[in-house]
């Protein structure tokens, strides 16, 4: 399943990497992305799906509900897959308790500062150098790996543990909420170093300082719930996140990025990170809020 973010020529660079005559191709648009008939001859093996003006959560939701196969891969359209990624991602469910896989997201070089700092701070934790876990044996360039969470631009799910895990009344697909509910019914979560993608493309508007604000208000509408204590500190551990944020997603660039090359990053991801931070804020108080596209 694509996911497109940008569409355009943008998505049919990410479709032309797949081989489109051996797998279930879905491509869950918007409807401002053009139109089906276009698309479909184009790409006449692949199913094209329109929604409104649906969240990512909620078309990755619409194409899982369409799909039919027991593995249902999720990709963006901004992170375009090596050659295999298809066959890693079935291989990854070799072992049956698997049912969640994920891989290594590569940040393009040739993207400009504020491209990789978004996709830094997005991705950085799975980048090819810093694999997120590792079990003890055996060579990680060979075989999946055990993880806790899977790259949202990159992953793969069982199709019916997933559906049974986000309910019949979700909100959508959630990667972070999908994952942990997996995990806490005993599946296994595993991360495959062939399974990889490059982040490639400018996102201008998930790199937005707006809608960094907006998804760090989502991420933490879920301390909602809890008591005003538990809010609290939450909201108290808040100032703190820049500066962690950002250590973080600074620590995943390669070490062969030169130094002139790190600062506007660095500039970048702190602009970004202080959004989200000031998000996590207003969303712990007062909930997720409403918006139209994400």
């Amino acid at each position: 399943m694509v996911i497109p973010l940008i569409g355009h020529d943008v998505l049919a660079n990410c479709l032309e990497r797949f081989p489109l005559s051996d797998v279930e191709c879905i491509v869950v648009l918007r409807e401002t992305m053009g139109a089906v008939k276009l698309w479909e001859h184009r790409f006449p093996s692949v199913h094209f799906v329109t929604t409104a003006h649906k969240p990512v959560p909620r078309r990755r939701e619409c194409g899982l509900r369409v799909a039919t196969g027991d593995v249902v891969g999720i990709i963006e359209d901004t992170s375009w897959p090596d050659h295999g990624w298809c066959a890693a991602a079935l291989s990854a469910f070799a072992d049956p308790r698997a049912v969640a896989a994920g891989g290594p997201v590569r940040i393009a070089s040739t993207l400009p500062s504020r491209y990789r700092a978004l996709g830094s701070s997005e991705y950085g934790a799975f980048a090819v150098e810093r694999p997120p876990s590792a079990a003890s044996g055996g060579s990680i360039q060979d075989r999946p790996v055990a993880a806790l969470r899977v790259p949202g631009n990159n992953m793969a799910f069982r199709r019916a543990d997933l559906i049974a895990a986000i309910g019949g009344e979700s909100g959508g697909v959630f990667e972070g909420s999908a994952c942990a509910t997996l995990l806490s019914q005993g599946g296994r979560i595993v991360y495959h170093p062939r399974m990889s993608v490059t982040y490639a493309v400018c996102d201008r508007h998930n790199a937005s300082l707006a809608t960094r604000l907006h998804h760090g208000r989502i991420y933490a509408a879920q301390v909602r719930g809890r008591t005003w204590c538990s809010r609290l500190i939450h909201l108290a551990k808040v100032p703190l996140l820049p500066i962690v944020l950002t250590a973080r997603a600074m620590g995943s660039l390669s070490r062969s990025v030169i130094l002139r090359t790190k600062l506007p990053i660095l500039f970048w991801l702190c602009l970004m990170e202080s959004a989200w931070a000031i998000g996590e804020a207003v969303g712990t108080l007062s909930g997720a809020g409403e918006r139209v596209r994400e």
